[in-house]
């Protein structure tokens, strides 16, 4: 089995300090690669600093610490500069994307080894990865490209401006039809074609915690007991609603495009307005503004559906003072990656 430092040369980043940068969206600026999970590490774009060089594109950063990135590895597709405890890894040979690919995704599956009192800044080098023969096929045969162009708009334009002065303030129960969800005890897992997702009150992957077949979901009761006669009415909703969790991750909210079933910690919103489809796009706008409310709901204050109907909701409104849905999903539309909503 090789180790990582047989496969590449690793080099400490920058080691910079991100509050003494200049944080900039020019089309000059660059990535700031910190010791974060997620969105491949970047964590900033700064402007170009005078002198220093930032890593090569092509090369792979790990987190050395941190209190959930140690260990990740991402492969930076543009140059970069680097925060703390960031390692840069470069291939001694030449390597295809995809057999990068393939070694981001086995140093990052040895991230439980580390963590915030065990830093992974001597033993990186001595970690062993599997042999290059037992590498699956499709590590080199995955179609990386597939993905160029995601990042697009919908529409060219360039985004309007959320003006304050033009947002009104609603009653949520002006707004949406409140439903409340149903199952206490979630039923057994399933997977399959004819499976409808569970919505759980969490902050990851769009809400869904499982996926239930329409059996099962049939005939287990809400408190766990099996019924074959359990009528399945009640515990199926559309889709095309966004659902927010009341309890656990309270204000946590997603669009959830296809019919679901769901926690009673969880309230689907419907939209009211009979002549409006909740599009993805317009479902992406009122999610994100109803989440960032939730710093006003936690575990003591939960968001029970008794107690969100007059909750306040601030929406962009025509000069009629109605909300204005046309503008809302225009305005998603002209954002990066809008081209991937379905």
């Amino acid at each position: 089995m090789p180790r990582i430092n047989e496969l590449f040369t690793l080099d400490y980043g920058h080691s910079l300090e991100l509050n003494r940068l200049e944080q900039s969206t020019a089309p000059g600026a660059v990535n700031f690669v910190g010791r974060a999970a997620r969105n491949n590490g970047v964590t900033a774009r700064v402007s170009p600093i005078t002198g220093l060089v930032p890593a090569a594109a092509g090369t792979i950063s790990v987190a050395l610490g941190g209190q959930g990135g140690a260990g990740v590895a991402f492969l930076q597709p543009s140059s970069y500069y680097c925060g703390r405890d960031v390692m840069v890894l470069t291939p001694r040979n030449p390597m295809t994307e995809q057999e990068k690919l393939w070694w981001v995704m086995c140093i990052t599956a040895n991230r439980f080894r580390f963590g915030f009192g065990r830093q992974a800044n001597r033993t990186l080098k001595d970690l062993a990865l599997p042999d290059l023969i037992d590498r699956p096929e499709w590590a080199d045969s995955t179609n990386v490209s597939k993905f160029e162009g995601a990042s697009c708009p919908n529409l060219t334009e360039t985004p309007p401006e959320l003006a304050p002065k033009a947002w009104k303030a609603f009653r949520y129960d002006e707004v949406f039809e409140i439903k409340k969800g149903y199952y206490n005890k979630k039923p057994p897992t399933s997977t399959g074609s004819e499976c409808v997702p569970f919505i759980g009150a969490t902050e990851y992957n769009n809400g869904v915690t499982s996926h239930i077949s329409r059996e099962n979901l049939q005939k287990y009761s809400k408190d766990g007991s099996i019924n074959p006669d359990e009528p399945i009415r009640r515990k199926l909703f559309p889709g095309g609603c966004i659902t927010v969790s009341n309890n656990g991750s309270v204000g946590e909210a997603f669009y959830q495009p296809t019919e679901f079933t769901c926690t009673h910690d969880v309230n689907p919103l419907y939209l009211k307005e009979e002549n409006v489809e909740l599009s993805p796009a317009l479902g992406l706008f009122l999610a994100t503004v109803i989440r960032a409310d939730k710093y006003r709901w936690g575990f003591g204050r939960k968001w029970r559906p008794i107690r969100m109907p007059a909750s306040i909701i601030s929406l962009p409104v025509t000069d009629a003072g109605e909300p204005d849905w046309a503008y809302m999903e225009s305005y998603v539309k002209t954002l990066p990656y809008s081209s991937q909503l379905k």
